[in-house]
């Protein structure tokens, strides 16, 4: 019997293998291409450094330490769910949700989140920490007119402020952020309201913290 599960458990160990590097060689294909001209083409250095600090400060405070999923931030969720009653929030990283924005499905099932994880893992591993958090910057979904989707931070201050990203104000430069939460439902025209909120929470944050990136 024991000889049996020895077996099994090498077996489980081996597919398990053969489905990380599966993983990995759809990781590495996609992350290796360049992005395409519907996506905003920046440097990191030619980003404003107050949007990569409001960035960091409200969607992934501790983006440069973890190792593409925050398991700290996951431990604090599931603590303050079970011990101070407390809504479950989401605990994805930049790097998780590039992964699913660029290879897998919205659908809200453990094994689609597992998959995430572990490919957020192997995407960190494989490359730089910043070329994620630039990838990320050039190519998150901010808004959508018709068929034209807004990618990226600069043509995002394009489409809304008719304005290179380098020009906007510290309220600008918010207001971008603050649709990484939900381009519709923070939408500025429909809703103004929701969207002068959430602004004011990212001034907020960057006010009172101010730097991760220096």
């Amino acid at each position: 019997m024991m000889k049996i599960l020895k077996y099994l458990l090498l077996l489980a160990i081996v597919l398990f293998a053969i489905y990380l590097n599966h993983l990995d060689e759809i990781v590495k294909q996609e992350f290796s291409t360049p992005l395409d001209s519907n996506n905003s083409n920046l440097t990191l250095e030619q980003h404003p450094k107050a949007l990569i600090n409001m960035l960091l400060l409200v969607e992934d405070q501790s983006f440069f330490e973890h190792s593409g999923v925050d398991f700290v931030e996951i431990g604090r969720v599931i603590r303050d769910y079970f011990l101070k009653d407390k809504p479950i929030r989401g605990a994805s990283t930049l790097t998780q949700q590039m992964i699913k924005n660029a290879l897998l499905t919205k659908e809200q099932t453990f094994g689609r989140k597992l998959k995430e994880a572990l490919m957020a893992l192997l995407l960190d591993y494989s490359f730089d920490k910043k070329f994620i958090l630039n990838r990320y910057m050039n190519s998150v979904y901010l808004g959508q007119t018709g068929r034209y989707e807004v990618l990226g931070f600069q043509r995002a201050a394009k489409f809304y402020f008719n304005k290179n990203l380098n020009q906007l104000s510290l309220n600008g430069l918010a207001t971008l952020v603050a649709l990484t939460k939900g381009p519709s439902y923070y939408h500025p025209v429909r809703h103004p309201e929701r969207i002068l909120k959430r602004r004011n929470l990212v001034l907020r944050l960057y006010y009172k913290y101010q730097k991760i990136v220096k």
